[in-house]
């Protein structure tokens, strides 16, 4: 009797090791582009801070970054990554090339930076962009793709400047202030934390002014993952939803949350959400797919050469991970 209640005692502990290896192994990683960094993981954020993705469905322990562009959908498939947002140029050079990943949701749409110079500089015109020195994060990313769109926009041929790709955007600002570079994209808390600091740029307002509404960013996910586990898919979008809702609703505490997740001050985290809600109200959006908008960013990429179209969004795109629609 004492060596069965030994083996039920040995039992049990071992079931009890399994049942916590099992729970672990439910604990997800997602890969949220430039997280940490720049603003497209606040909602996240916000959503991990309130609990919203266990009370969802999905235990997310760990939201991982990368540095834009095709980096984001490689760190995805590099590990048994749940969830990705990424680029849309990204996602959509990667489908193109055979990646097994489709896209689920939406994420940001249209403009979110200012462009700037050096002060002083003579760029006034879409004449004065000739021969000028654009940077840019990475390769496929957004920052890419918007200053093409951009150039092509004012009838200014990629060949009559010069595209440099520096990786982080605090470094293509340093290249700027030392004449690397002539033209820059600042995104927020850049920006915020370099006003904070007393830099000071020229800024182009009317760079970017003949654009069309364009997606920015999207989520993806592998299809085995859609396959296995759309449930889990959901309770990350469904999360992120609330998180966007809330940061419109509660700018000041969502600040609160941007400066602790961010490890920013707090003044640069207000002052960073202020400047994107001013200039786009409507930058996050809850994850709905706006097919125009989608359109308009791969039409720009394609016609500079940077995107091979025609796109198959009916195989690029997998149905039923938007959203409901908002009730008014």
């Amino acid at each position: 009797m004492k060596a069965f209640k030994a083996f039920v005692r040995t039992c049990a502990i071992a079931c009890a090791g399994l049942t916590s290896l099992s729970m672990a192994a439910r604990a997800e990683d997602i890969v949220v582009t430039h997280y940490g960094s720049l603003l497209y993981g606040v909602p996240y954020a916000i959503a991990l801070e309130k609990g919203w993705f266990k009370e969802a469905g999905v235990d997310v322990t760990g939201i991982l970054t990368s540095k834009g562009g095709g980096t984001s959908v490689r760190n995805m498939m590099a590990g048994d990554t749940l969830y990705a947002e990424v680029a849309l140029p990204a996602a959509l050079s990667a489908i193109k090339e055979g990646f097994n990943i489709k896209i689920l949701s939406g994420g940001t749409d249209g403009r979110s930076s200012f462009w700037v110079t050096r002060v002083g500089e003579a760029i006034d015109k879409p004449a004065d962009l000739k021969g000028k020195r654009f940077v840019y994060s990475r390769p496929k990313s957004v920052s890419e793709s918007v200053t093409l769109a951009a150039l092509n926009s004012w009838n200014v041929p990629v060949a009559d400047v010069k595209m440099i790709a520096i990786g982080d955007f605090g470094a293509g600002l340093t290249a700027l202030e030392h004449n690397k570079v002539d033209v820059a994209i600042i995104p927020e808390p850049i920006y915020s934390q370099k006003e904070k600091a007393g830099v000071k740029y020229k800024v182009i307002p009317w760079l970017d002014e003949k654009l069309p509404a364009y997606t920015q960013t999207v989520a993806i996910a592998t299809d085995e993952t859609i396959a296995k586990r759309p449930e889990k898919l959901r309770a990350v979008i469904e999360a992120r939803r609330k998180g966007v809702e809330f940061l419109y609703a509660n700018p000041k505490e969502s600040a609160a949350i941007l400066a602790k997740a961010y490890n920013l001050p707090p003044d640069v985290a207000a002052s960073a959400l202020d400047n994107i809600i001013k200039m786009n109200p409507t930058w996050w959006n809850r994850g709905e797919l706006k097919q125009p908008l989608m359109e308009a960013m791969a039409e720009a990429l394609g016609s500079v050469g940077a995107l091979q179209l025609p796109i198959d969004w009916k195989a690029a795109v997998q149905p039923g991970f938007e959203p409901a629609a908002k009730t008014q």
